[in-house]
């Protein structure tokens, strides 16, 4: 089915705001790029932060999604931490240019980071802290662990990799095979540090 005026100006406004940032691309850029009447942005979005706006919620909603995917699971807090690495790794993968805004927003933010992108990075922090807290209460992770710079360790474990995915596919080549095996043992790795040692 053909896409839509709106859906083509969405289309046409990721590629660009991820490449350039909202204040690098221009209205005319917009509507060239998809084919459609510069007017259908006002038309549709209010305008070019309309767009803008309405391109950060649709890449950084996934996230939302798989909180509270993830909070209907009657799972430990240990299977928890493998739910979450597995669908960052599935969202990154469905969402190519999420990476660009993601550093975009946090290298040069717009007015938009307050108002979007934080109350997401947000939940997704409040979530890993609960989720070690819970860890901790139970027995299944160390008690002198610092669940907000573990937090931090995890997303940044997750995220960067495939932020970084332009350039270590050069020396760490693959396709999805590849990501799974960066996932799997990336868990792994924190989990060994934050489970409690052997013997104690």
């Amino acid at each position: 089915m053909e896409k839509d005026n709106k859906e083509k100006l969405i289309e046409a406004g990721e590629k660009l705001f991820a490449q350039k940032g909202l204040t690098g691309v221009s209205i005319r850029e917009l509507s060239q790029a998809a084919g459609t009447n510069s007017a259908l942005i006002s038309y549709y979005f209010g305008g070019k932060e309309g767009l803008y706006s309405t391109i950060l919620e649709t890449q950084f909603l996934p996230m939302v999604m798989m909180l509270d995917s993830m909070a209907e699971l009657k799972a430990s807090p240990k299977e928890k931490i493998i739910s979450y690495a597995k669908c960052v790794a599935r969202i990154h993968r469905k969402s190519p240019f999420l990476t660009k805004f993601l550093m975009g927003e946090l290298t040069n933010p717009s007015r938009f980071f307050e108002i979007i992108v934080r109350k997401y990075i947000e939940r997704v922090y409040r979530f890993l802290t609960e989720t070690l807290k819970e860890g901790i209460e139970r027995g299944e992770f160390r008690p002198d662990i610092d669940v907000n710079a573990a937090s931090l360790t995890l997303a940044g474990m997750m995220n960067f990799y495939f932020i970084a995915r332009p350039i270590s596919r050069h020396f760490a080549p693959g396709g999805p095979e590849q990501d799974d095996s960066y996932v799997e043992q990336a868990v792994e790795i924190f989990l060994n540090g934050v489970m409690p040692y052997a013997g104690k």
